[in-house]
């Protein structure tokens, strides 16, 4: 899947300078099949690598509840009825989302359920967001409030044409939180279409729930979405992998490269935090490669 997306959005950056200084072009398929294909015959695994003193198995306790969140999303949550949410994902969101909450947004949220989130992302986000939700049983639209900016539409997640829909009624969105079926090929068939296409050029991309990546019952494909944003890491980094000197991003240095070849998705991931059960793509234009300074003296 991570492969479809880049053969689909394909490698920027390209100039006639690039042309001209005898850098070639790689093929988008070999120049990353060491990450999606090569990984993990290339590398030892990390149980391997890391000490006994933090791989040993030890005794860790679940005869008691882990300490309720105390932060203002579960206090809100905990009074709408119909929800189910694991405890540890309010601190996350509040993490997340608190820098947002001064200015209208348009969010996505993938998984209506009983409406819970909707009515809890009512209550947290600027009064004047715009809040979508999406999901495959027409049961859900009984959860639209359009006069409060609350909108269901019905449809699948792993459907293109149905998300392009989405995008085109309500434009881009600034937050896209993804509680939808979890399985493998859903949650990357949704992604590969709105990371590149239905998110703004300055936004959030969150995944929920990706314990389930490691439940049998979820895992639909060779590959799970955890697998895919590990190697999204590696493609944060694309720029580095062919371009082992620090000369080649020093400003004003001689050596400095013209131009790189580098899978699109680089040059739009800032950051990627990885929590228990929930990953998060912070997307941002990258205009240029990271630029490093020798200063004098």
């Amino acid at each position: 899947m991570l492969l479809a997306l880049l053969k689909q959005i394909g490698r920027s950056m390209v100039t006639s300078s690039q042309k001209t200084s005898g850098l070639q072009k790689p093929d988008a398929q070999q120049g990353t099949a060491h990450i999606l294909g090569e990984t993990e015959q290339q590398f030892e695994k990390p149980d391997k690598l890391l000490s006994s003193a933090l791989t040993e198995h030890i005794e860790w306790c679940t005869q008691y509840d882990a300490p309720s969140p105390s932060g203002e999303l579960y206090s809100a949550w905990s009074r709408i009825p119909g929800g189910h949410k694991w405890h540890h994902y309010f601190p996350v969101y509040e993490k997340v989302f608190a820098s947002l909450r001064d200015k209208p947004l348009r969010i996505l949220e993938i998984g209506v359920y009983r409406g819970s989130s909707l009515k809890l992302w009512r209550q947290y986000f600027h009064p004047k967001s715009c809040i979508v939700g999406i999901d495959i049983d027409p049961d859900c639209m009984r959860f639209e409030d359009a006069a409060n900016h609350v909108f269901v539409r019905i449809g699948s997640q792993a459907d293109s044409t149905f998300l392009q829909s989405v995008v085109d009624e309500f434009g881009k969105f600034d937050v896209i939180i993804d509680d939808g079926s979890h399985l493998s090929t859903h949650t990357l068939a949704s992604f590969n279409f709105l990371f590149p296409s239905g998110l703004k050029d300055e936004a959030v991309y969150l995944v929920e729930d990706t314990h389930t990546n490691y439940w049998s019952a979820w895992k639909d494909s060779k590959s799970s979405f955890i697998d895919v944003a590990k190697q999204l890491v590696d493609l944060m980094h694309d720029h580095y992998t062919d371009s082992e000197r620090v000369i080649y991003f020093t400003k004003g240095h001689a050596g400095r490269l013209p131009a790189l070849f580098v899978p699109r998705i680089t040059t739009l991931i800032d950051e990627i935090r990885f929590f228990d059960s929930i990953v998060v793509f912070h997307k941002k234009l990258k205009p240029a490669p990271p630029t490093n300074e020798h200063l004098s003296g």
